[in-house]
């Protein structure tokens, strides 16, 4: 590349040299013109020699040819001749001779002088054509149009007398090249960087699976000394993850999350066997054993000098945010922050998995224990991470609608085996199932329903699960009509014989057909091991049917209150139930479809003032009239949560919005911020931005008096400021301060607030 650039130089400067001298006379331009003009001869050779050079390199390193090819030695020799024939005709005047005035005059012989460069390119074309399809185009297309040029401008130049054809097509191919390779050369570079890179990450990804496998591994094979341990580490990891990449953390940082939530209790591997997973009934003695765990996973992981974040995660992970955790004391941001985002996952694993001695805590437990020690024990941003995601993730599960029933279940004894409990909503429910005896000689297969509420959908015997999983109990009904009633305030039932749907029309000896859909449903003889439940409910009341081969149950059942959830669960005594299925329909039931049994109960029969007094009775499912929020709006209320209430956000709610009837969920409603008067807050970015604090004041004693208070009943105050489409709400209630700024961005005019929550009753609402 250096030979072709330096020859189209010398070949330019010898080629415009040539031209200023000529005509002149004197000794210098003698010389001059002479010496030029053998230049231009020998530098055209010495371009072509060196493009000769250049794919001869090319087909040893590039196209990966053995051995060059025999006719690009050819050239070479043909260049040795060329030159040589250019010194003779210096002397003998076989290409060219000057006159007396010192001009350039073309010999007879001068046609010889384009034979050589002519061949020469014909031969590397003729190379460079075999190589097309193993060249980058790049080098391929200037290499062919190079050894195109010289014989087009060769045989043009015979022609023309006195301009340089030649000469400059040589030289602006010469550069053409030159940039063609050099852009080449980048782009080969480029790739083989890429190629490097790639390696360099896979050998990266390589160590880091190695390193994964090998903690996860470790980690493993302790936790096998505790069955209940297994698999705690890798979960607590990937919830530590979540928590640090939704608060904001990168790859890299949520990467080191996750390792030193693997490994922050790799200190087990030092303590007795009989002390591995044991947190609960510990001896003073045991405790402090135990309170040593992060000072010795900190020993172990400090040997990994190259990832120290491993050590200091571990040794500060059982701090407390308060200051009253271990091994130091540390408190707030003194904490590591990786520890204090792992407090929260191993304390949320910790509560939602089984123990030697508890199952899982329901997760409405586990939400608001994360919530009552946000500040206390865990930081408050990462405790607050934690809730959304049980919010996001367990939606159904707090909603107790998450889990599909069981598809068969064996009962010997009464009660012995229950489905997950179905719930009864206002929406029309099926339950289908078949029911065989277990054991014919022993009696009558005899299935039941319990209804019931809970936590966590299931029936529940002891005493401990009753209490954690705020389990009671309404009733037992049987298809015979048989009922037993519990925590009901009011029951009624009606048998009717023989008029199962099933059994309406008989067009064929063994088949049973639905006269709507005029085809066969089952089996004469199989009939009688059909079961069918529909049920529905209105407020706190509850319709069930019961239908049979040889009987229909209708069954009314009132609630405690309206604020009670209902599950229906099966079970029985010597059967076999199954091909359970569910049918969730879309007819409501409506007001009056259910004969009341029982009067309604209002805890809203209170002083009304402003505006009329409201009972929400389940999550936000009543509100009050829309308050329209001026320059400044006073709001005091007395809120009282009701009986059934047993959580911590069973508390009043304010809800800011617009729309275009004044009322929540209305026409056009916008919805921009939803506060817990408890301190949290459900606040949408889709229409507004929000700002939102809580504090603690000294006020405050404890989450359990605050849910004593609000059940005796506590005046609550709230107070917005307006300014243009900024919006502040500040409230102090009970020790909890509450400022969140929101500020409108669909240009709503009039904006409002409404008060709703759940399970509460808003009564002598008085507006300033």
């Amino acid at each position: 590349m250096i030979g072709m650039e330096l020859s189209a130089m010398v070949l330019l400067f010898a080629d415009r040299y040539a031209y200023i001298y000529r005509s002149q006379a004197d000794p210098f331009g003698f010389f001059m013109t002479r010496i030029s003009n053998f230049l231009v001869f020998s530098m055209i050779i010495a371009v072509l020699f060196s493009v000769n050079q250049y794919i001869k390199d090319i087909c040893i390193h590039d196209v990966g040819l053995n051995k060059v090819p025999k006719l690009l030695y050819v050239n070479d020799e043909l260049s040795l001749v060329g030159e040589l024939l250019i010194i003779i005709s210096q002397f003998t005047g076989l290409y060219y001779t000057f006159d007396e005035t010192n001009h350039y005059v073309r010999s007879p012989g001068f046609v010889i002088s384009y034979c050589v460069p002519i061949l020469i390119a014909a031969i590397q074309l003729m190379v460079v054509s075999r190589l097309y399809h193993r060249l980058r185009k790049k080098i391929i297309i200037p290499l062919l149009i190079f050894t195109i040029l010289p014989i087009a401008a060769s045989i043009i130049q015979y022609f023309v007398y006195g301009i340089s054809i030649i000469n400059i097509s040589l030289a602006g191919m010469v550069v053409i090249i030159y940039i063609c390779v050099l852009i080449d050369m980048n782009e080969t570079l480029d790739r083989a960087h890429k190629l490097e890179m790639e390696i360099l990450h896979e050998e990266k990804m390589s160590m880091k699976r190695m390193f994964d496998q090998t903690a996860t591994a470790f980690v493993a094979a302790i936790e096998k000394k505790d069955p209940f341990l297994q698999g705690h580490a890798s979960r607590v990891a990937n919830i530590a993850r979540r928590i640090g990449s939704l608060s904001g953390k990168n790859e890299e940082e949520c990467e080191k999350i996750y390792y030193a939530a693997l490994l922050h209790d790799i200190g087990m591997v030092g303590l007795p066997d009989s002390l591995i997973g044991k947190t609960d009934d510990l001896t003073e003695e045991e405790y402090e054993i135990v309170k040593k765990k992060p000072l010795m996973s900190w020993e172990i992981l400090s040997s990994i000098t190259e990832y120290p974040y491993l050590s200091q995660s571990a040794r500060y992970s059982y701090e407390r945010f308060d200051g009253k955790g271990y091994p130091e004391g540390l408190s707030g941001d003194l904490i590591p922050e990786i520890s204090r985002i792992i407090s929260v996952a191993n304390s949320y694993d910790a509560m939602v998995t089984k123990k030697r001695f508890r199952g899982p805590l329901p997760m409405q437990i586990v939400r608001e224990e994360l919530f009552n020690e946000s500040g206390g024990q865990f930081d408050p941003q990462f405790a607050g991470i934690m809730i959304q995601i049980i919010d996001s993730d367990s939606k159904e599960i707090l909603d107790g609608t998450e889990t599909a029933i069981q598809k068969e279940i064996e009962c010997r004894k009464y009660r012995d085996q229950f489905t997950i409990g179905v719930p009864i909503l206002n929406n029309i429910c099926k339950v289908r199932f078949k029911c065989k005896a277990w054991e014919q000689e022993t009696g009558p297969a005899i299935p039941s329903i319990i209804l019931f509420e809970s936590f966590d959908r299931h029936v529940h015997g002891n005493a401990k699960s009753i209490e954690a999983y705020n389990y009671s109990e309404y009733g037992e009904l049987w298809f015979d009509g048989h009922i037993i009633s519990t925590g009901a305030r009011n029951t009624e039932v009606k048998v009717t014989e023989n008029t199962f749907v099933y059994s309406r029309t008989h067009k064929e000896d063994n088949v049973v057909y639905d006269d709507k859909e005029d085809k066969a449903l089952v089996k004469k003889e199989d009939h009688e091991h059909y079961f069918e439940i529909v049920m529905g409910r209105y407020e706190d009341h509850i319709k069930l049917q019961l239908l049979s081969a040889k009987k229909t149950v209708d069954a009314v059942i009132a609630l405690p209150n309206k604020s009670k959830s209902a599950f229906l669960a099966l079970t029985g005594e010597n059967c076999r139930i199954y091909d359970i299925e569910t049918e969730q329909t879309e007819k409501a039931v409506q007001k009056g479809e259910i004969p009341r049994i029982a009067e309604e109960i209002s805890y809203i029969e209170r002083l009304t003032s402003d505006i009329p007094n409201v009972q929400v009775d389940r999550d936000r499912t009543a509100s009050t009239e829309a308050i329209e929020i001026k320059d400044w709006t006073q709001l005091k209320f007395h809120s009282m949560t009701l009986p059934s209430a047993s959580l911590v956000w069973d508390c009043p709610y304010i809800v800011i919005f617009s729309s275009d009837d004044r009322k929540v969920k209305g026409m056009g409603y916008h919805e921009y911020a939803l506060i817990k008067l408890n301190g949290e807050n459900e606040n949408s970015n889709e229409y507004a931005e929000n700002k939102f604090t809580m504090k603690k004041t000294e006020a405050f004693t404890s989450w359990e008096d605050w849910k004593r208070l609000n059940k005796d009943g506590v005046e609550y105050e709230v107070v917005f400021l307006r300014k243009g489409n900024r919006i502040i709400l500040n409230s102090e209630n009970l020790g909890i301060f509450i400022e969140n700024t929101t500020r409108v961005q669909d240009g709503a005019k009039k904006i409002y607030a409404a008060i709703t929550g759940n399970q509460v009753a808003i009564t002598d609402i008085r507006i300033q």
